[in-house]
């Protein structure tokens, strides 16, 4: 029996027809294990397709790093700029009238002006002082000098003579011979300069306070009018002192304004017969 042309040496009909139906029927099924390592397999190793278009994408650029720190001294030179010329436009502004125009425009409201100071009685001069330029004495008299003169009046009342106005001082001998006794008149004055009352009496007569306000007018008088008044020294030698006082009694319970006058009026040369009394 012949072969046929073509056919495979070796080849047998048999085997022919399993290959046939071994590939119609499709690879035989794989085992528990080998489906296992496959699928290890596909998930370690990406696909061609896809590890290629991973390949294809351009690597970053350096613009999506992060940029540099700036310093941040630009913009505080500017805000201080700006401040410094603000202070100083304000301060030309207030230079050249802005202080008057706030006086002006921006009053306090409801405060009232402040009310002017009144001049009461008690600022001005109580008694006015002696003048400088007393009438001249005659030209026995010079050397008797008056100093030390005060005034007091603040609450000396007394039960019998009312407001008392007391004024006191020295009488000096400047000459070169005993002079006495001395006598001295003083001239009450009002504000307008115009004589009140005017009493004449002799130095050497102290009273104090207490007795001023309770002893009667009389023996404070009688004192004023005695020559060498209350000390009974009539005499006084060269370059001696002695004090004096006078009372004036119901003087002004007021008496802002008013003012005196005092001047020796008499003080003669003592002769060596009254200088023995």
């Amino acid at each position: 029996m012949e072969r046929e042309e073509g056919a495979p040496e070796g080849a047998h009909p048999e085997d022919e027809e399993a290959g046939a139906r071994a590939a119609a029927a499709g690879p035989p099924p794989l085992t528990e294990e080998e489906e296992t390592f496959r699928l290890r397999e596909s998930e370690e190793e990406p696909e061609p397709a896809m590890a290629a278009a991973k390949a294809a994408l351009p690597k970053p650029s350096i613009l999506f790093t992060s940029p540099a720190k700036r310093f941040p001294w630009p913009w505080i030179i500017g805000i201080a700029s700006c401040l410094l010329g603000g202070v100083l436009v304000g301060a030309v502004i207030m230079w050249f009238g802005g202080y008057g125009w706030m006086a002006k425009h921006l009053k306090v409201k409801g405060q009232a002006p402040a009310p002017a100071a009144k001049v009461t009685e008690t600022s001005k001069v109580e008694i006015v002082p002696p003048p400088p330029a007393p009438p001249a004495a005659p030209g026995d008299l010079k050397d008797l000098e008056l100093s030390n003169q005060e005034e007091r009046y603040r609450g000396l009342v007394n039960a019998k003579g009312g407001q008392l106005l007391l004024i006191q001082g020295k009488v000096k001998n400047s000459s070169s011979q005993p002079r006495g006794p001395i006598k001295i008149k003083a001239i009450l004055t009002d504000p307008q300069q115009k004589a009140v009352k005017e009493r004449e009496f002799y130095a050497g007569t102290v009273v104090f306070d207490d007795e001023l306000q309770t002893l009667d007018p009389e023996e404070i008088n009688r004192w004023l009018d005695t020559p060498g008044g209350r000390a009974q020294k009539q005499i006084l030698d060269p370059g001696e002192s002695q004090s004096f006082m006078v009372v004036f009694f119901g003087a002004p319970q007021k008496l802002s304004g008013y003012g005196y006058k005092m001047q020796v009026v008499k003080g003669a040369v003592a002769s060596s017969q009254s200088r023995r009394k």
